[in-house]
Formats: C-alpha cells, structure tokens, sequence
C-alpha cells in the first residue's frame, strides 16, 4: 500500500471511531428550577428583616460552567451556570426567611454585600464491592461585608452532601442527588449561629 493511502485510511478509521463516540454521547439538562428550596425551619428568620446585594458568583472548579457529572455516556448539565444556581438558591433562602436581595448594581440600598466562590458542585461515583455510590457535592465560600462602618466582614465556607446507591428505587437520578447536596449546603448557611450573629450587628 502507497503510504499516502496507508495515512488516509488511519485517517478515515480515525474519525469514524471519533464519530462512535460522539455519537454514544447524550447529554440531559436539568432545569435549575426543578431544584426544590429548604422547607426546614431557619433561624434566619429570627433577624430583623435586612438587605442583602448580591456580586455575581465565581465559579473556579475548573469545568464547564454548567457541568454536573457523566454517567457512562450520558452527560449531566445545568441549564445555568452553577455559579448563578447557587446564588439564587441562597438568595431564595433569604428571601424565604423575610429579608430582601437586589442586585449588587443596587448596593446602596443594602445592608450586606455577599461575595461567593463556588469551587464544589457535581456529581462522583464511588464504587464499593457490592454497590456502587453516586455522591453529590455542592460547596461556596461566602464573603458578607456590613456596609455600616467598621461592622465588619464574615467569611464562611458551607457544604453540603447527597448520594444514591445503586439499585434504589428508581435507579440513580442526578437531580435527586444534587437537590439533596444543594439543600444540606443551604441548610448550614440557614442554621449557621456565627452568620446570624453577623447580621444581627
């Protein structure tokens, strides 16, 4: 065989291996919105109600701003950037406990300016010898400035965890798993005494 043909057809196998996987590959999304908010009881509420202005969320885990995890040959995505997903569901949480977040464009009006860095989010698998385990991780650090002087700056990092093993019913459900990851780091923020004390100032 000419060696231009012999390149040619790794060439061709090449890119029809290339195109198997591809095509092996299917990608779900799941709705941010279908992520269920804490119904737990927070001592946030406890506050005289405040205003909190909200920088937009820095996500340093190093992938694609909406990965999830990859499941075999299906992919797991957000239909938002993590980053924004996150804040939202802290800025739910407040919300839900009676206070108000605007827009750091807004600042002027607020109390607290909440600062976040993402750097969990996503889903691993953990093998074990008869059962396999999904395990969700979600995980921020939270910068919250007084805007009154000299009441000072709070950081706080907060994480939460869920899993699925295999063979529960249903099977394993990415969703289900990062709503239960989601809402444990939610629920720290919501019961944390040092940051009600902060607010409290």
């Amino acid at each position: 065989m000419k060696p231009y043909l012999f390149k040619l057809s790794r060439l061709v196998v090449a890119m029809a291996v290339s195109f198997a996987f591809a095509g092996c590959t299917i990608t779900h999304t799941i709705k941010s919105t279908d992520l269920p908010q804490l119904q737990a009881v927070s001592l946030l509420k406890s506050v005289r109600p405040k205003i909190f202005a909200f920088k937009e969320f820095k996500d340093i885990r190093g992938t694609d701003a909406r990965w999830v995890t990859r499941m075999g040959g299906q992919v797991y995505t957000l239909d938002q950037p993590v980053a924004f997903v996150i804040a939202m569901a802290i800025r739910k949480e407040l919300e839900r406990n009676g206070h108000t977040c605007v827009d750091y464009t807004q600042q002027i009006k607020a109390d607290f300016i909440v600062e976040g860095t993402v750097y969990k989010h996503g889903i691993r698998p953990v093998a074990g010898f008869f059962t396999a385990r999904m395990i969700g991780d979600a995980a921020v650090k939270l910068i919250i400035s007084n805007t009154s002087t000299d009441k000072g700056i709070l950081t706080r990092t907060y994480q939460g965890e869920g899993f699925i093993e295999s063979g529960a019913p249903g099977g394993i459900r990415p969703r289900d798993i990062l709503s239960q990851a989601q809402l444990a780091m939610v629920k720290e923020i919501s019961t944390d005494p040092e940051l009600i004390a902060f607010i409290e100032k």
